[in-house]
């Protein structure tokens, strides 16, 4: 017990060393890069500002009050999005599972969302959609098929043993889909989920860029963008990358600490 705790704690210790180095390895690029651009054409460092620049201008903006608050509306956004298209996912996944007419009718539909570039659809339903709820509405119709999708192929493809001995046991069509066939599918959904937040923070941004609600990160990159301030503008992407990758580090953590707790194995 004490050599597996030890062992943990040595494989964690490997891949954050890992993450730092990967990242060292980057930000010295970008600053070489920064450095070359700078030496050719001064101007030019407008646009690649340093990492040293950028850091300084994060810096200056992360603890003001415009846009901590910037930040938290585009978390609620993001947050209340994903939500709603992840419950309407799985549920549109068991109702096309159940009825093959549903199926027909709405998987067009779903394949046809999935295929649209995200732009395209932003532009058309900012018609229809005030620029405060836009973003949360666009999170949604990008989580949804995707959630769709991984229900309804994992109910489909059960194992078709676990489905005969159900019949042997007399077990009723509602009954099997609750207690065998959504239980199966439960690390797929949860890869499905990790996959969708990325997803969902994409598209929330890019439809916050569209359509410029007051207070959010994606209006504060147009704003940097209509300034040339690029520094601002790399410090707010900076911001939306490390949000991003902590918020996907909690989903896989206590996503993690389920399957354990049920025997499953740890989603990488």
């Amino acid at each position: 017990m004490i050599s597996t705790t030890k062992q943990t704690k040595t494989n964690t210790f490997k891949k954050i060393l890992k993450a730092i180095l990967i990242a060292t390895f980057w930000i010295l690029i970008w600053e070489a890069a920064s450095r070359v651009v700078s030496r050719n054409n001064e101007l030019l460092l407008l646009i690649l500002p340093s990492p040293v620049t950028v850091f300084k201008k994060w810096c200056e903006i992360a603890f003001t009050s415009a846009f901590i608050k910037a930040e938290l509306l585009t978390l609620a956004r993001i947050f209340i999005g994903f939500l709603c298209g992840t419950v309407s996912g799985f549920i549109l996944g068991i109702l096309t599972h159940v009825s093959k007419t549903l199926y027909s009718l709405l998987s067009p539909i779903l394949k046809i969302i999935r295929a649209v570039p995200v732009v395209a659809i932003i532009i058309l339903m900012y018609l229809f959609f005030s620029s405060a709820t836009l973003p949360i509405f666009i999170v949604c119709l990008m989580v949804m098929p995707l959630i769709w999708q991984t229900v309804h192929d994992g109910l489909e493809n059960t194992d078709k043993q676990l489905l005969e001995m159900a019949q042997v046991f007399q077990i009723s069509y509602n009954k099997t889909i609750f207690t065998i066939k959504l239980p199966l599918i439960v690390p797929s959904l949860i890869t499905a989920c990790v996959n969708a937040l990325g997803l969902a923070w994409k598209s929330g941004v890019a439809a916050e860029v569209i359509c410029l609600p007051k207070s959010s990160l994606g209006t504060m990159l147009w704003q940097g963008k209509g300034s040339v301030n690029f520094d601002e503008v790399y410090a707010v992407t900076l911001t939306v990358v490390v949000l991003s990758i902590i918020i996907e580090f909690l989903l896989k953590f206590l996503t993690n600490k389920y399957l354990l707790r049920n025997g499953g194995s740890k989603n990488d």
